[in-house]
């Protein structure tokens, strides 16, 4: 089956597709990576506020509301600069390809839109509800198993920091699959690096103070525990959501 009038067939518009999906998860998994790993150590610290801050070690996991970690600094919605500028980047390279080749401009909207529309919506949509108490999907007969298992990889990505500093593992949202190629997934949990925790905040400063600057953010991180309580926090990590 063709389409005449537009130049374009039905295999066309359906590799245009899938092709445009696998870019976009190979761009957005090497992306998240590239801002764990301080190459552009201002696009990380923008990004690790989201890890160590909003939803840090002394944080829960899920709230009631999404808690933005752009407050304050410039964004495009809730997607701040240190995805904005990446992505423009990386569009406008594959579509100065797509000309250089003569790809037909209908396959090229298609492409375009595919790669600006998959990252919106694992990266910024369904990345936003896994931080969400009761999202529907945790109820969804048919996605129920799937977005639980997507949900649980994505909290061992942020509970696994390197001595560093830096996550190392689980950089997908909702598949996996370039994790596993690359030989970065991890499925259980372990102990919370202090350490590496420490190293991160002291590197990119990410103190109190800009926790404070932030509009509806948890104010757990500004309990001041005693020594007793912060021994029993570094035996045992999970006690700090609590406090």
């Amino acid at each position: 089956m063709s389409y005449q009038r537009l130049h374009m067939t039905l295999f066309g518009i359906l590799a245009t597709l899938v092709g445009s999906v696998v870019v976009a998860e190979f761009i957005g998994y090497w992306l998240h990576r590239l801002l764990h790993s301080d190459r552009f150590p201002a696009l990380s610290r923008g990004h690790l506020i989201h890890h160590f801050l909003i939803y840090g070690p002394r944080q829960p996991m899920r709230a009631a509301e999404y808690q933005d970690a752009t407050n304050n600094r410039f964004s495009v919605g809730n997607v701040g600069l240190e995805w904005v500028v990446p992505s423009a980047i990386i569009l406008l390279f594959f579509w100065g390809v797509m000309l250089l080749f003569g790809v037909p401009r209908v396959y090229q909207a298609i492409a375009l839109c595919t790669l600006l529309g998959w990252p919106l919506l694992m990266f910024n949509y369904l990345h936003d509800r896994m931080h969400l108490e009761n999202f529907w999907m945790t109820r969804a007969p048919f996605l129920k198993s799937w977005f639980l298992k997507a949900r649980r990889l994505h909290d061992i990505h942020h509970r696994r920091v390197n001595g560093e500093g830096l996550m190392d593992t689980n950089f997908g949202i909702g598949f996996y699959f370039f994790d596993r190629f690359f030989r970065t997934l991890a499925r259980r949990h372990r102990p919370f690096n202090w350490t590496g925790y420490r190293a991160a905040i002291e590197r990119y400063g990410l103190d109190e103070t800009e926790l404070l600057s932030l509009r509806r953010c948890s104010e757990a991180l500004f309990s001041k525990p005693d020594k007793r309580r912060d021994r029993a926090q570094e035996s045992d990590p999970r006690q700090c959501a609590k406090h």
